[in-house]
């Protein structure tokens, strides 16, 4: 296979989300490789021990690095062990105020998702007792997050880039050897957050409310989570905008 021949979607047609999420479902499903859009950049994702070995060896990962999962919010709802209130917090975030972010948090271990996952790809995913669940937005994300839930299955993820090199946030800008890894390619051009310098996701303990990082659209997740729930996490100096003025406190007034 080519590395053109692989790319949907192919040219003279346009993105399918439901057609290219079951495309890409298959792929994960035969043990393979994807290269998918995600909106904090492109994201190698795979399901099987060796497709997700494959992927860490294409980034050069460093070994001990906690890995998340890419999922659903339903996924997170019967993994997570969160009261009721985080529960809910995480939903309206997600769903009604429509963010992507990471959540971490205790993990049902006993869970029979979790119970089918190898001793190395728990390894690789777990840390403290805690799990990562990056819950994304898209109708591609979401599609692939419904099939897979309806099988019980749990994808891992990580960003399309040799390790410590940034984001990607079109395809043609991703390592040859990232790409050679991935058995599809998903090809839906510039992605969303793009316009916060190459930062990945969000990265919340919401256990604790603590963040783990500083991420894409940081400065609407701290400023939600104060204005509905009181939440005070750290200011973001990159992107503190001053309240009610939609001005960038770091930046000088426009001439």
């Amino acid at each position: 296979m080519t590395a053109q021949s692989k790319v949907i979607p192919i040219p003279g047609s346009h993105p399918n989300a439901r057609d290219d999420a079951l495309r890409v479902f298959k792929v994960l499903q035969n043990g393979g490789v994807a290269l998918v859009p995600t909106e904090v950049g492109y994201a190698l994702m795979a399901t099987s021990t060796k497709a997700v070995e494959k992927a860490f060896a294409a980034k050069r990962r460093r070994p001990g690095h906690a890995q998340a999962f890419i999922g659903s919010y339903q996924l997170h709802h019967k993994l997570h062990i969160l009261p009721d209130e985080k529960l809910e917090m995480i939903r309206t975030l997600h769903q009604d105020l429509d963010m992507s972010f990471c959540v971490v948090a205790p993990f049902r271990a006993d869970h029979p998702i979790i119970q089918r996952l190898s001793s190395v790809t728990l390894e690789k995913t777990t840390k403290d007792g805690t799990l990562g669940i990056y819950i994304g937005g898209g109708s591609l994300l979401a599609e692939l997050g419904r099939l897979n839930d309806e099988i019980g299955e749990i994808v891992v993820g990580s960003s399309a880039n040799l390790t410590g090199t940034g984001q990607r946030f079109r395809v043609d800008d991703i390592d040859p050897e990232i790409r050679d890894a991935a058995d599809i390619i998903v090809d839906y051009g510039l992605q969303r957050y793009h316009v916060y310098g190459g930062r990945p996701s969000t990265i919340i303990d919401f256990e604790h409310m603590k963040v783990l990082r500083v991420g894409s659209s940081y400065e609407l997740l701290r400023e939600r989570l104060h204005k509905y729930w009181g939440v005070v996490l750290p200011v973001d100096p990159l992107f503190d905008v001053k309240s009610g003025t939609g001005e960038n406190e770091n930046h000088e007034e426009a001439e």
